[in-house]
């Protein structure tokens, strides 16, 4: 089925590292099976200490709360990229982007 995914689709995987309802390793599979059918434009960050809802977390207990901010920032840095808009906030940074079976952490 990831096979069928059209090239000009972009693909963004957000994953808290502690997030015991999707485990992370679903995530790295996606990434991984998107590189093997050489999906051009997929990108996967992991954010070490955040659970399930973008909040911080330990492996057993998901909290509840506001994202961190710099989720809601890499996910409109990605949104604007692939808008076709100009620039209006700083894009992801390289340090922040992964799109080959390493994933990227923050």
């Amino acid at each position: 089925m990831i096979g069928n995914v059209s090239s000009h689709t972009g693909i963004l995987i957000l994953e808290g590292k502690n997030d015991s309802q999707t485990l992370p390793k679903q995530a790295l599979l996606l990434q991984q099976r998107l590189t093997e059918v050489n999906h051009p434009d997929h990108l996967i960050i992991v954010y070490p200490g955040l659970g399930h809802t973008f909040v911080p977390s330990n492996q057993w207990i998901t909290s509840h709360g506001q994202w961190e901010e710099y989720v809601l920032a890499d996910l409109y840095a990605w949104l604007e990229s692939h808008s076709g808009f100009t620039n209006i906030a700083a894009p992801i940074s390289s340090s922040n982007v992964s799109s080959s079976s390493n994933p990227t952490t923050r």
